[in-house]
């Protein structure tokens, strides 16, 4: 179950994961987040979004088998090139907005088997790796948006729930978007 309360997410302290002794298999935690991540449909899913303490993400690939899980996860160093895209998150269905990003990030991060990685990282492999980085930190990409624009997002998803309340479903059939 994906934590929906934005208080939840906030109050999450994350720590990092331990190899040396895991608080559960490496391996089956990271099959887990994959799970979930592909059944909810998201790009990302950190693991505070399921209730769990550590630093731990994944991100979608092409298929499962292709998607990572990045342990312990940083960011090296950002470039000074921005870049606006527009964001939603499976901890806050139906808000949508766009936030401005480093276009480029050095990124590093364990593997399942502990091996350090690292790559610098553009497009929507660096939206994904900041988002879901901001989530291990308390941080929502609502946060990130200016005051009018998060507004307006916030007041856009309410007006989708009410519809869907009354048995319209619109919004779905007419726009279909991925959530980090």
């Amino acid at each position: 179950m994906i934590i929906k309360e934005v208080k939840k997410l906030r109050e999450k302290v994350t720590e990092n994961w331990s190899f040396v002794k895991p608080p559960i298999d490496t391996k089956e935690f990271a099959k887990e987040l994959i799970e979930a991540m592909w059944l909810n449909s998201g790009l990302g899913i950190s693991a505070n979004q399921l209730g769990y303490k550590y630093r731990v993400f994944a991100m979608r690939g092409e298929t499962k088998k292709e998607s990572i899980v990045c342990f312990n996860p940083s960011i090296k160093d950002f470039s000074p090139e921005m870049n606006t895209m527009e964001e939603g998150c499976l901890s806050l269905p139906d808000v949508y907005g766009r936030v401005v990003r480093p276009a480029h990030v050095a990124i590093s991060y364990k593997d399942e088997d502990g091996k350090e990685e690292g790559q610098l990282a553009s497009g929507l492999t660096a939206r994904v790796f900041q988002h879901e980085l901001d989530h291990l930190d308390g941080i929502l990409f609502t946060d990130r948006m200016g005051e009018l624009t998060r507004k307006m997002a916030l007041e856009k998803a309410d007006k989708i729930r009410k519809a869907r309340s009354r048995g319209k479903d619109w919004y779905v059939q007419k726009h279909s978007k991925m959530a980090l």
